[in-house]
């Protein structure tokens, strides 16, 4: 499962008591292609109804992406969401504004996977930066213009997110499922571990050393094992 809080301020200072809502990804059929049930909770707000985001491929994008999606889910409804208007000088905004992403599974829990700081250019209302992070895929940083009447800061993350990996506010288009081609050596179905892309590649490099141990990284890897992999780690 996956638990992503919001808050005011820089990250160093979070805390449960500037926390403004929390949203919850967990699983409802973990497989290669998983299906997710997605709830979120604002301060001031109450809980939104929950929904579910189905056939999103595991290990094919970033955290973030799938952060959106589940946004998408429970804001709008939808697999996609509306372009925002522009702002004006009379928008209401936030300052300082963080989120986190936590993953919790059996052998990990509250595990630090993701970050983001978005801060509004100083003097300039409706004109942010955001700062990500992430366990895998590493940084980015978004530039973007954003102000409604009144202030979503789900919204406002979801929104931070699209430019940060789609160069605009609304969602791109849906990862892939990542299979590599494999060939059949002494009778055995493997494939290039190099010929994976990230976050596949290194989450799939993790995945065997927590499996086998003692085992020597692989370069040519069992299928077998990549479907494992999907399935179930």
């Amino acid at each position: 499962m996956l638990r992503i809080s919001l808050h005011t301020g820089l990250l160093e200072d979070r805390s449960i008591h500037n926390q403004l809502g929390v949203l919850d990804i967990a699983y409802q059929k973990h497989e290669a292609m998983a299906d997710y049930i997605v709830g979120l909770t604002m301060r001031n707000f109450g809980e939104v109804a929950p929904n579910f985001l189905n056939s999103y491929p595991r290990w094919s994008a970033s955290l973030w992406d799938l952060v959106a999606r589940g946004l998408s889910r429970v804001l709008y409804r939808e697999d996609q969401i509306p372009a925002s208007d522009k702002p004006d000088r009379r928008c209401a905004y936030a300052t300082r504004m963080c989120a986190v992403i936590e993953g919790t599974t059996a052998q990990h829990r509250g595990r630090e996977l993701g970050t983001v700081e978005i801060l509004q250019d100083t003097g300039k209302r409706g004109t942010y930066t955001a700062t990500f992070t992430e366990d895998i895929m590493g940084p980015k940083v978004a530039h973007f213009d954003y102000g409604t009447k009144r202030l979503n800061t789900a919204d406002l993350l979801l929104r931070s997110t699209c430019h940060a990996l789609y160069g605009q506010d609304t969602l791109g288009r849906r990862p892939k499922l990542i299979l590599p081609p494999s060939a059949k050596i002494d009778g055995v179905d493997r494939f290039d571990v190099e010929s994976l892309v990230e976050p596949a590649r290194t989450g799939f490099r993790r995945f065997l050393a927590e499996r086998f141990p003692t085992q020597e990284p692989q370069v040519l890897a069992r299928a077998e094992d990549y479907v494992t992999f999907l399935m179930k780690s």
